[in-house]
Order: structure tokens, then sequence, then C-alpha cells
């Protein structure tokens, strides 16, 4: 039966890729959300206070700006030695002994955020599909001779999420550290605005300098949230830069 259990959870690369495939069964662009998964990821792993990405940042007329060239930084409570306590998502644990390995050879250097969305997008979104395919969460209907594979969301499930996200932006409940990263995934994939989702000028330059809604967050998870969501590149091809 298609739908997902009534009470089922999802993580945060599942509900960037939930909400990147259309009533059509297609995504905008699949460069872009396997971009999006890759950086729904770390995100993910940001919320577990797994990592934290160090941002390259200045600050003019009180706004923070920030350049695309984020390092990923694992914390010391990351879980990439044997018999260390796991996230208890598989795809999770192993994502950070991949990383573990990337940042800690003979001759290390910094890992970008650009650099790592480029390698892990397409396997994150494969793997996130096939994970919601099995899960009832997407509907995998098989290509044919002149048809592309499509993968139709449960409806209930992406409106449901979909209405979290519009009580968030409507400021009807307050702003989480979840729907923080979501939305800032959202807003780089530009599915915000195919939503009419867009945030208000006020919102915008209360996120840009740090107060409002955001205020009570850690500057660091803030600054994670930030790079992830314009490290995504635009359906285009072009990279999103602060003033887009």
């Amino acid at each position: 039966m298609f739908g997902p259990a009534p009470l089922q959870r999802l993580s945060l690369p599942e509900e960037f890729t939930l909400l990147s495939y259309g009533e059509n069964g297609r995504v905008p662009n699949s460069a872009q959300t396997a971009a999006g998964c890759a950086a729904a990821e770390l995100g993910e792993l940001a919320l577990r206070r797994r990592l934290l990405i160090r941002p390259r940042k200045t600050r003019k007329l009180g706004l923070e700006i920030y350049q695309l060239r984020g390092e990923i930084e694992l914390r010391p409570n990351a879980p990439t030695m044997p018999n260390t306590p796991g996230t208890g998502l598989t795809w999770a644990d192993d994502l950070l002994a991949a990383l573990h390995t990337r940042t800690t050879t003979l001759t290390p250097r910094p890992l970008t955020v650009t650099r790592w969305l480029r390698e892990r997008g397409r396997e994150a979104l494969a793997l996130h599909t096939t994970a919601l395919t099995e899960r009832g969460v997407l509907r995998h209907r098989p290509g044919a001779l002149l048809t592309r594979t499509r993968h139709h969301p449960d409806p209930a499930l992406r409106t449901a999420l979909l209405n979290g996200v519009r009580a968030v932006r409507a400021e009807h409940v307050p702003l989480d550290e979840h729907m923080l990263f979501l939305c800032d995934l959202l807003d780089g994939a530009g599915l915000t605005k195919d939503f009419g989702l867009t945030l208000t000028r006020p919102q915008r330059l209360e996120r840009a300098r740090g107060i409002g809604a955001v205020a009570a967050f850690p500057e660091t998870l803030r600054d994670t949230s930030t790079v992830l969501g314009f490290s995504l590149p635009a359906r285009q091809g072009r990279t999103i830069t602060i003033g887009d």
C-alpha cells in the first residue's frame, strides 16, 4: 500500500528529497537536488552536533557576508572510531567514517563543502530516494521506452511537511533548529520560491544579523545552516551567491 506509517519521522535529507520530487514524480534539476541532498546530510549531522561548517565571513554594516568556501570540521564526539556510540542511522555513521578518512589523511587539507557536495551528491540522492521508496514515502514508477523513471511523493506527508514550513514562515509557530536547516536548504534550491514561501525583507535582515527568530541558536549552528544553503548550485548551473 502506498503511504508511510502514521507517525513516521524523516531525517533532514529525507525531508529535502521528499519535497524535491514534484507531483509529476520528477525533480526540477537533478544536479542541484543531488547537491541539496548531500548538504542535508551534513545538516543532519550538524543538528546532532557531530560536525560543523567553518565559514569565511566578514561583517559590514551589521550584516554577515559569507564566502562559499566553508570547511567541514568534525566535532570531538563524532563516532569515527570502533566501539564509539553511533547516531542510530546507518548512513550517517558511514558518512562520518568517510569524512573522518578524508580529513585525517597523511597530508590533511581542509575539506570544503562545495567539493564534498560534488563528490557525494548523486550517491546521497540515490540512497535516500531508495530508502523513501522502500518505506512507501515515494512510489516508484519505472521508465519505459520514451519515459523516464518517476518517484511520486506521498501527498499527505508532503502536504503536512509543507504546512510545517508555511507555519514557520508565517511565524505561527516558533522556528526550531531543524526547521532552520530545512528552510535554508529549500531557499538555496529555490524550492521555497516554487512553493510561494520566500522570506520577507525584514525576515532576511533579521537572519543576516543573527537576530529575531534565530537569535537563540548557537552562532556555529547558524553559520553551518547558512553556508549549506548558499552552497547549492543554481538550476542553471551557476553557483548561488549572497546577492542572488
